[in-house]
């Protein structure tokens, strides 16, 4: 499974849950009305509907969310025992319990008592334990067949990183695949060692990295386990801790195990993925309806570029996107065709500060093409990248292959672990070419993401636009 499905699938479970929740709903009230479970069973059609139990189930239902929230429900159970998954729903159970009760209580006239509350509780408890239970064997089979892999970096001394690599791999049914193993001798677990981090640090920069295995000693590891959180944590890269645990600066941490052996996942971003689930509703309603509404005035800017110059009305570019995995993003033909084997005569010209590659009067652009630019319509084939799930509509900026090759300050990548957007705070804020403000914007935005500031930067995107405020 492509990674950029991983987050809609999560966030499509927490709809699953509430079809459960409802259904389970349904069950207690039928039970209630018709006097017991096999009655409940035998549903007929003709179970009055009052206005007191829609607004209980509308009460209900979002309490059932935010106790499977609370419980912790919607992070990483991969390396989770069985035993793990009911004991956080039967948390979750006992956390809206006692509001669920209140609710039928003070909204029911009669049928109410043990049996409504009972069967409620009981048949949500055991719909979602089954249904996360036909969810955990289905990802089990999609890896064994080679879907949903991430890709692991295994840090520790020999005898132990081999192990945790080994028992990875062994394990088919996690769906890792161990990349690079990074030795620390036992002589320097407890000091710290430069050398080992460099290691680590080349690792990543070769390989697409998901997920880094931290197995060192419970004791004299301290600070080689903090640098390797620091590093991981600069990439936006998750790591496992198979031994010692650590303060991470900026991350949520969550208890699993291995054979037995203690695990602290350690990921910085986004982790609440109502948040998730809703930002990709909105980009696939967004994008979807852009699409449609915009469709005659792609005609129109196809229809120029074609007679302004020679070549195709589209240009498709290798970027890099969320976890360092390259796309092809689309956007209309601004400049004449082989522009990019063009860039190296004029890299002398770069006016922007960093990486990135930026010239104002650049000569390989086309006169439609300095229109579209400075109108920023060259961006609105990238709609179909966020509809994919290649890109969101709000978010850092995807860069060519060339300029993330020229990053050489490690906290930037950071920048990669959330999906790249058409839009984002600093195209709406300062725009300017210093590649430094420009990712301590992006910062600044992964630190702080929610609903309401996507909605606030798309908002003040268009006026950014029309006032051609840094386009060029």
């Amino acid at each position: 499974m492509d990674i950029r499905r991983r987050q809609l699938l999560l966030g499509l479970l927490q709809f699953a849950d509430l079809a459960v929740v409802t259904l389970a709903f349904c069950a207690a009230k039928i039970a209630a009305d018709r006097g017991g479970l096999l009655a409940a069973y035998a549903w007929s059609l003709d179970v009055p509907i009052s206005a007191r139990t829609v607004v209980a189930l509308a009460l209900d239902v979002p309490l059932w969310h935010v106790g499977l929230r609370r419980a912790g429900l919607y992070g990483s159970y991969r390396l989770a025992a069985v035993s793990r998954t009911v004991r956080d729903v039967g948390a979750a159970a006992g956390l809206v319990a006692v509001p669920v009760a209140l609710v039928a209580a003070v909204l029911q006239r009669h049928h109410v008592g043990v049996a409504f509350v009972g069967v409620f509780l009981g048949a949500a408890f055991a719909g979602l334990v089954a249904e996360r239970l036909v969810l955990r064997a289905l990802g089990r089979t999609l890896r064994r067949r080679g879907r949903n892999l991430r890709y692991a970096v295994v840090v520790g001394e020999p005898a132990r990183a081999f192990s945790v690599a080994s028992e990875l791999v062994e394990r088919e049914h996690l769906g890792y695949r161990v990349v690079d193993l990074v030795d620390v001798a036992p002589t320097l677990a407890g000091s710290g060692s430069d050398g080992s981090l460099a290691r680590l640090a080349r690792a990543l920069d070769r390989h697409p990295v998901d997920e880094v295995f931290v197995a060192l000693p419970f004791a004299n590891a301290d600070r080689i386990v903090a640098d390797a959180i620091r590093v991981c944590d600069e990439e936006g890269v998750v790591v496992r801790l198979v031994a010692h645990l650590a303060a991470p600066s900026r991350a949520a941490t969550l208890a699993d195990t291995i054979a037995g052996r203690p695990v602290v996942t350690i990921a910085s971003g986004p982790h609440d993925w109502t948040y998730v689930a809703a930002k990709r509703i909105l980009d696939v309603v967004l994008a979807g309806l852009g699409l449609v509404v915009a469709a005659p005035l792609f005609l129109v800017v196809a229809i120029a570029i074609k007679v302004d110059s020679p070549g195709p009305v589209f240009f498709a570019q290798e970027r890099v996107g969320r976890g360092r995995r390259p796309f092809r993003a689309y956007k209309f033909r601004s400049m004449v065709v082989g522009a990019e084997r063009l860039q190296p005569a004029l890299e002398d010209l770069n006016e922007a500060a960093g990486p990135v590659f930026k010239i104002r009067e650049d000569p390989r652009i086309t006169s439609v093409g300095r229109w579209l630019r400075r109108t920023s319509l060259d961006e609105l084939p990238q709609l179909a990248n966020v509809v994919r799930g290649d890109m969101s509509l709000v978010g850092p900026r995807p860069l060519p292959l060339r300029d993330v090759a020229r990053i050489d300050v490690r906290w930037h990548r950071r920048r990669f672990s959330v999906k790249p957007g058409i839009t984002c705070l600093w195209q709406v804020s300062r725009r300017t070419p210093e590649f430094d403000a420009w990712v301590r914007s992006d910062m600044e935005y992964i630190d702080n993401c929610s609903l309401a500031l996507d909605l606030k930067i798309l908002a003040r995107t268009v006026p950014a636009v029309l006032s051609r405020q840094g386009a060029h």
